[in-house]
């Protein structure tokens, strides 16, 4: 119970009992007296009445004021000293007892206020010392920082349920989509539509930002290798980034000591300038060849004229004699324009890796069965065959053939054969039916490559391009087959893959790392037996028209920031203006100082709530007086659809749980106990920021009285009585 609420229940029961002893006195002495004295005391009384009450009502009223006195003087400085000493030698060392309390309790307050300025004078020596020993270790850990931030590779590091837990500058840019940091020879995919740019940050999910099935593909690929013991365990992808680049990723995996998996590294690097050297080289390639084809038929059928009319005349064998040697001009010129526009480069980007042709045909046999509901039965192929290919988009291809014949054919029964010849790898599907024309296949290949649940936004031509392939139907009539056929070029017998290692954490930690990175619980609906500093928290504020939810006041500012594993991530935040549609009270101006003007052209709610909704998906909202906060958003589910089921922490609850002595609880005297700046009061990211720096301070508060986890403290949050409030 409430301090305040004790005393007036202790003051009300004291002055009914002294009620009652007055009345059981009165009685007694009213007994006492004869009659002839009772009569004369009731006259006295009836005369004297007004008075008599007046002298009743000032005994209560005098037994009141001293019960107050000493309550304050005495009872509630007592209750609040333990909730001020926790304060001081847990979150805020600098906070000092208020004095008001009795002379002999003021003493004790002097008393503790000079042991806390002696506490703080050691603690500060002994931060001191940690800083200074520590300073050769934050040398090595800045430096570390700085390479993996200015390393021209993107790095991602997730744990294995894919929660980014590090990235650097690089994977910042390319996923947020910031126009300062794009690169000006990015080449967007074709028929590309910009998309809008998902949130990133720290304890965000690596699916928010590339597609689940590349990712999930190539841990299965890591998996297989893993079980197989192949040398090299490393998966390649590419990915289509929201701004139409392509992402060249390639994911290792990392391994506890133990050597299970415990998560992955992601290194990303953008090869669009690459690819689109490339296919500018194989347009002058392709021009290159119809003009040497061109000239070499004018050399030919000049050579051939000359050798069926030997005997012709001399001017004529000049005359063809002249053709030659034009066209053999006019090929060496095309030759040289080549040499000059085409220098030297290194190959297509695109991640080709060796697979091996078993592995690659079981897959495809699954997914096809899966997703297609087709069946596709390798019948030949060479075990040891390895094949050059980006696994996954090679596949989709495969896949995205096996629809388009089935569309076209309505057979659902496939095989497949692949062999080697001296330089070619052919990938044959064949089926018993009709075959395919030809020009319905290059009709196929200007199509983006789409199946249930899988994808890329490329065309199959442009699959195909970057594998070096061929695409050709076939047919034999006398077997009644028809295929497809996809040549491949082979690998040179001296080739070598990329063979990268597994990264394996060792049994101890390395010395100039301070967390650890893979032991934090992955995403778990049933959140509430969680540790509160193990959960991922958006700590939000609302600034509004008003303080009457029901009676029309509208939201125009949210402002929110991310609590991860315990940490403030300020840079991962969500401020945003809202247009209210209604004008501004004069009184609320005067408090959040937002104008109308600034709200004009800013976004509706409708607008913003589903990209807070996004921002604030699979966390825990925290704010401060949340029952109004949360009221504000839950008028909002009708017209937006938009509804928020995350569980909700109160920071005014959540310091009455912890300071139930304290009368006041509202942000800024939790901030001053708590030792906390407040900047830009009354900004919706300003409380925001002021509010996660509270929650902060209060958890390890919270488990001093037993209060570990979601569950307990959402229980106690709905026993206090502040709780009761309601908008």
């Amino acid at each position: 119970m409430d301090p305040t609420n004790k005393f007036w229940w202790f003051a009300g029961v004291s002055i009914f009992i002294s009620l009652l002893i007055f009345i059981a006195l009165a009685v007694f002495f009213w007994q006492q007296l004869l009659p002839d004295q009772q009569s004369t005391l009731i006259e006295i009384i009836k005369s004297h009445f007004i008075y008599i009450f007046i002298a009743l009502i000032l005994f209560i009223a005098a037994i009141g004021f001293g019960l107050d006195a000493i309550f304050h003087s005495y009872i509630l400085p007592l209750n609040r000293l333990p909730e001020e000493i926790e304060v001081i030698h847990t979150v805020n060392p600098n906070h000092r007892v208020k004095r008001d309390g009795s002379k002999l309790i003021n003493l004790v307050i002097d008393a503790i206020n000079d042991v806390a300025d002696h506490y703080q004078q050691l603690e500060n020596d002994v931060t001191a010392r940690v800083i200074e020993a520590k300073s050769e270790v934050e040398k090595e850990k800045n430096i570390l920082a700085v390479i993996m931030s200015e390393l021209p590779e993107g790095v991602l590091i997730c744990n294995r349920d894919g929660q980014i837990l590090f990235f650097n500058k690089q994977a910042k840019r390319f996923f947020t989509g910031k126009k300062e940091d794009r690169r000006v020879d990015a080449s967007p995919v074709k028929n590309h539509k910009p998309q809008p740019f998902p949130f990133f940050g720290l304890g965000r999910s690596v699916f928010e930002i590339i597609d689940r099935n590349l990712i999930s593909h190539a841990l299965d690929d890591i998996a297989d290798k893993l079980a197989k013991e192949t040398s090299g365990v490393a998966s390649y992808f590419v990915l289509i980034a929201k701004d139409g680049r392509h992402l060249r990723t390639e994911m290792v995996p990392v391994l506890n000591h133990q050597r299970d998996f415990s998560g992955f590294i992601l290194i990303i690097s953008d090869i669009t300038s690459q690819l689109e050297m490339n296919n500018q080289s194989d347009l002058r390639v392709q021009s290159l060849s119809g003009g040497i084809r061109t000239s070499l038929a004018g050399v030919r059928a000049a050579v051939e004229t000359i050798m069926e009319f030997p005997n012709m005349s001399a001017d004529q064998a000049r005359e063809f004699t002249r053709i030659i040697y034009q066209e053999s001009l006019k090929i060496g010129r095309l030759l040289s324009q080549h040499a000059r526009k085409s220098p030297d480069r290194p190959r297509s980007q695109w991640p080709l890796i060796e697979t091996r042709a078993d592995t690659m045909l079981e897959k495809i046999t699954v997914k096809a069965k899966h997703l297609l509901q087709v069946g596709f039965t390798p019948e030949a192929y060479d075990d040891d065959l390895q094949l050059s290919t980006d696994s996954y988009s090679f596949s989709l291809a495969v896949l995205f053939l096996l629809q388009r014949v089935y569309d076209e054919t309505e057979v659902s029964d496939f095989s497949c054969r692949v062999h080697q010849t001296k330089e070619m790898i052919n990938f044959d599907i064949r089926w018993q039916g009709k075959p395919i024309r030809i020009d319905t296949v290059h009709t196929w290949e200007d199509n983006v490559l789409s199946l249930p649940d899988m994808g890329l936004p490329l065309t199959l031509g442009e699959i195909i391009r970057f594998h070096d392939a061929e695409l050709c139907p076939y047919s034999d009539t006398s077997q009644g087959w028809s295929g497809l056929r996809l040549i491949l070029p082979a690998l040179p017998p001296d080739s070598a893959a990329l063979t990268r290692q597994p990264t394996i954490i060792p049994d101890s930690r390395p010395e100039f790392y301070d967390f650890d990175l893979f032991n934090q619980p992955g995403q778990d609906p049933a959140v509430d037996n969680r540790l509160l500093t193990e959960l991922t928290y958006t700590v939000f504020d609302t600034e509004t028209t008003g303080l009457d939810p029901r009676g029309g006041d509208e939201i125009i500012s949210i402002g929110a920031v991310r609590i991860v594993n315990n940490h403030l991530m300020a840079d991962d935040r969500f401020d945003q203006l809202v247009n209210p549609q209604r004008p501004l009270r004069w009184e609320s101006i005067q408090i959040h100082g937002i104008q109308e003007k600034s709200l004009k052209h800013q976004p509706v709610i409708a607008e913003v709530l589903p990209r807070f909704h996004q921002f604030a998906e699979d966390t825990i909202l925290v704010a401060h007086n949340a029952a109004f906060d949360m009221r504000m958003l839950q008028i909002k589910e009708a017209e937006t659809g938009i509804r928020f089921i995350n569980p909700v922490l109160d920071t005014l609850l959540l310091s009455s749980i912890v300071h139930p002595a304290q009368e006041n609880h509202n942000l800024m005297t939790i901030a001053e106990r708590l030792g906390i700046h407040v900047s830009g009061r009354h900004t919706a990211m300003g409380d925001a920021l002021a509010t996660a720096n509270m929650f902060l301070k209060l958890v390890p508060l919270l488990a001093k009285k037993g209060i570990h986890t979601l569950q307990q403290a959402r229980e106690a949050s709905e026993k206090t009585y502040l709780a009761r409030l309601r908008y």
